[in-house]
This record gives structure tokens, C-alpha cells and sequence, in this order.
């Protein structure tokens, strides 16, 4: 009896060696190197043994891009083709895919095209611009405003926004902006504001500047824009300093009053 549990012990530990012993295989494939921004990435990993047969078993995969910053970890099926969805705001660039099963490493390598994409909205006379694509977004917008053109060349990062306040002498407008890729059209929007100019004032950071080249055709609208907004901030400023010599006098009367008793 003890010489058949000894046998059998060793041929548990026999069989568990062999097992140990398995050469694995696994190959990462594609059906091709470059995707879209946006686009699923398609993907094979095949598992074999060592006689190179099909092995059909989960394996571990990690898809990191070239700055590590954004990464995907999954658990597929081997042997068959799978989707990965990286999101629209994927990095462009090259990333590298890596594959294990049981202590064996495969990697692969893709890469994702660049996005250079703009979201427009209009409320009221706020014209907001946002990058959402996955690169900084340097293209040359128009801004069409009744039958003025105009253009802007804004540079955003990834995720950045700027946003734009539409002047024009009172009345309704048909506005249209456009990157050749992206258009937003709305009509009879409220415009007021500027007199004879026509113009796109920044309004990022919560400063109110001009921005070179505005709309109107007028020879001096340029000045008068920049004029516009001057004007706005001596206004704030002289506010301000009347504010500040109420306060000034009302102090100076206290001390006054506390002076004489």
C-alpha cells in the first residue's frame, strides 16, 4: 500500500513537471500599424503550446502610449480578434501592446494618427472654441458675421478652450465659423455693442483684449475696436476710483468725528 501512495506521488510530481515544463507561444497581430483618432484597434493575440496548437485560455493585456500617461489594461480571449475602444482623446503617436500568459511576454507596436479637431458654440454673443482632439488644435478659423469675414488663428492645447465675444453695431446677425472641418452656422443672433465696428473680442482668462484683424471693412475699425475696449476698462477703473474715494472720505469724516469729542 505505502509503495503504491509513493508511485502515485511521483507520478503527480511527473505529470506537474511536464506541465511546468509546457513551452508557451503567444504572437500579437494586426490587421494593420495605423488607426484613426477614435478609431477601436483591432487585435489578435494568439496562445500555442509547444506543437504550435491553439491554446484557448485568457491572457492579460496592457495598451500604453509613447508618454505612459494613458493606459488600458484587459483581459481577452486568446486566438480570436478583439476591439479595444482608447477613447476619441487618445494620444497620437505610437503606443505598444503587451501580452503575458503565465510568465510568458509578448509586445506589439501601433500608432494612432493625429485629430486636430474643434468643438464651436454660440450662446448669445459668445463664441466658444475647444480642442477636442488629440493634438494642439492651430488652425485658421473664419468668422463670418452678417456679410463681414474675418479670421482667427487661436492655439489650444488638448482640452483648452477660448472663448470670443461677437460686437457688431446693433442688430441681428447670421453667424457662421468655420475650420474647413468643422462649421457652425446660426441665424438672427442679437449683436450690440461697437457702433461701426465688427469684431471678435478675447475674453479668455476674464481679460477683454482686441484681437489682430478684425471684421469690419472699415478703414479704422481696428482702432475703434481696440478704442471700444479701452474705453470699457478707463470706465471700470474710473468706477473704481470713485469708489475708492467714498471710502476714503467716509474714513476721513470718522476720524473727524472721534477727533473733536
Amino acid at each position: 500500500m505505502t509503495k503504491k501512495i509513493i508511485l502515485g506521488f511521483f507520478c503527480i510530481i511527473f505529470l506537474s513537471s511536464l506541465v511546468i515544463a509546457q513551452n508557451y507561444k503567444l504572437e500579437i497581430s494586426l490587421p494593420k500599424d495605423v488607426f484613426e483618432a477614435g478609431e477601436k484597434i483591432t487585435l489578435k493575440v494568439s496562445l500555442l503550446d509547444s506543437a504550435n496548437k491553439p491554446i484557448d485560455d485568457n491572457v492579460n493585456i496592457i495598451l500604453e502610449d509613447a508618454t505612459k500617461k494613458s493606459r488600458i489594461e484587459k483581459t481577452i480571449q486568446s486566438n480570436q480578434f478583439v476591439d479595444i475602444d482608447l477613447g476619441e482623446n487618445a494620444p497620437y503617436g505610437f503606443w505598444n501592446i503587451k501580452a503575458t500568459y503565465q510568465g510568458i511576454e509578448a509586445n506589439g507596436l501601433f500608432s494612432i494618427g493625429a485629430n486636430e479637431l474643434a468643438r464651436f458654440e454660440l450662446k448669445d454673443d459668445k463664441l466658444t472654441i475647444t480642442n477636442i482632439g488629440n493634438t494642439k488644435y492651430s488652425k485658421t478659423i473664419q468668422i463670418i458675421i452678417g456679410e463681414t469675414t474675418g479670421i482667427k488663428n487661436p492655439e489650444l492645447s488638448i482640452g483648452e478652450s477660448i472663448f470670443y465675444r461677437l460686437v457688431a453695431p446693433e442688430g441681428n446677425y447670421n453667424i457662421k465659423v468655420t475650420d474647413g472641418k468643422t462649421t457652425l452656422t446660426k441665424a438672427e443672433v442679437r449683436l450690440t455693442g461697437t457702433g461701426k465696428v465688427i469684431g471678435a473680442l478675447d475674453e479668455r482668462a476674464g481679460q477683454t483684449s482686441g484681437i489682430t484683424g478684425t471684421l469690419s471693412p472699415e478703414e479704422n475699425s481696428e482702432g475703434e475696436l481696440f478704442s471700444y475696449v479701452r474705453n470699457n476698462k478707463f470706465t471700470y477703473i474710473f468706477v473704481l476710483v470713485i469708489f475708492g474715494a467714498m471710502i476714503l472720505l467716509a474714513i476721513e469724516r470718522r476720524y473727524k468725528k472721534k477727533a473733536s469729542r
